[in-house]
C-alpha cells in the first residue's frame, strides 16, 4: 500500500464533519485547561501536554523543549495514551478482579481512550496509539493471550489501510520504531543490571526504557534533523514523571473546579507541577 501510495503521489483526502467536530472540541477543551493553569505559560504548556494544542507557546519555550530532548513531551505521542492508560487502569480498579470487572473495566478504558482521541482533534499519533492498546486488549476480550508484537503489526496495517501514506511520516516511524524497541530491546537492557532497592529498580526501569527508545529512534532523528539531544536521560528521569504529575491532576483539576476546597488545591498543584516541568526544561536545555 505504501509502494502504491509513492507511486501515485497518494490522494487528497477532505476533511469531514468528524474532524471538524473534533477539531471544535480541541479548542473548547484548549480553552478550559489554559483557564485552569492560570493562562501564560503554564496554561499554553498545559495544553500542548493534555490535546497536543502548541498554537499558544512562545519561541524561547519552544526552543527550550527542542534543545532539552523534550519535544515529545508537548507532541501528542504514545507517552500521553500510556500515562491515561495506567490512570485509568488504577482508577477503575475499584470494580475488583472479577472477569466480567475485568472486562467491563477495559470496555470502559478503551471507550475513554477513543474519547480522549476525539477530544485532541483525531491526532495522527493519537489514533496510532489508540488502534494499537485497542489491538492489545482485544486479544484479551476476545479470549485469546495479549501480545504487543501482534498489537504492533495489525496496528500498523491498519494505519496503512486508512492512510498508505503513513509508512513515509517522520511520526509513524519514530513511533513504531520506539514501541519496537520497547518490545525486543528493553527487557534485554533491563536484565543487564539486577537491583535490590525497589527505588532503584523503578529509576533502572525508566533508564532502560529510555535507552531502548533512543537507540531506535536516535539514527532517525539524526538523519531528519541533523541533532541529537545529549541530556535525554536527565530530562526523561525528571521531566516525564512531572508531565505524568500534570496529566494526572489536569482531570482531577477539572472535576473539582467548582469545589471550593479540593478544586483550588488541585488546581494550585497543577501550576506549581507545569512551573516545575517548565523551571526543570530550561535549567537541562542551558547545560
Amino acid at each position: 500500500l505504501g509502494a502504491i501510495s509513492a507511486c501515485t503521489g497518494g490522494c487528497q483526502k477532505s476533511t469531514g464533519r468528524l474532524q471538524e467536530a473534533a477539531e471544535s472540541a480541541k479548542a473548547t477543551v484548549s480553552g478550559r485547561l489554559g483557564a485552569l493553569a492560570g493562562g501564560g505559560r503554564e496554561g499554553a504548556i498545559l495544553s500542548a501536554i493534555a490535546i497536543g494544542d502548541r498554537s499558544g507557546i512562545d519561541r524561547l519555550t519552544k526552543q527550550d523543549f527542542r534543545a532539552s530532548g523534550a519535544m515529545h513531551l508537548i507532541a501528542l505521542s504514545g507517552l500521553h495514551i500510556g500515562v491515561l492508560y495506567i490512570f485509568m487502569s488504577l482508577t477503575l480498579g475499584v470494580l475488583g478482579r472479577s472477569r466480567p470487572a475485568r472486562y467491563a473495566r477495559k470496555l470502559m478504558i478503551l471507550t475513554l481512550l477513543w474519547a480522549y482521541a476525539f477530544v485532541t482533534g483525531m491526532s495522527k499519533s493519537i489514533l496510532r496509539a489508540v488502534i494499537m492498546i485497542s489491538v492489545y486488549e482485544a486479544g484479551e476480550l476476545a479470549g485469546s493471550s495479549r501480545d504487543l508484537a501482534r498489537a504492533l503489526a495489525i496496528s500498523a496495517f491498519l494505519t496503512t489501510l486508512y492512510d498508505p501514506d503513513a509508512p513515509f511520516m517522520i511520526g509513524f516511524q519514530l513511533s513504531y520504531g520506539a514501541m519496537a524497541a520497547i518490545h525486543w530491546l528493553y527487557p534485554r537492557i533491563k536484565g543487564l543490571l539486577q537491583c535490590r532497592s525497589a527505588l532503584m529498580e523503578k529509576l533502572w526501569s525508566t533508564l532502560s526504557v529510555s535507552l531502548a527508545c533512543q537507540a531506535a529512534t536516535a539514527p532517525l532523528v539524526w538523519l531528519y534533523f541533523g541533532s541529537f539531544p545529549r541530556y535525554f536521560m536527565v530530562t526523561n528521569i525528571v521531566a516525564i514523571p512531572l508531565t505524568s504529575a500534570a496529566m494526572y491532576l489536569a482531570p482531577l483539576a477539572l472535576i473539582t473546579e467548582n469545589l471550593p476546597l479540593a478544586g483550588d488545591f488541585l488546581s494550585t498543584a497543577l501550576q506549581m507541577t507545569l512551573k516545575a516541568l517548565l523551571a526543570v526544561i530550561h535549567i537541562i536545555a542551558d547545560l
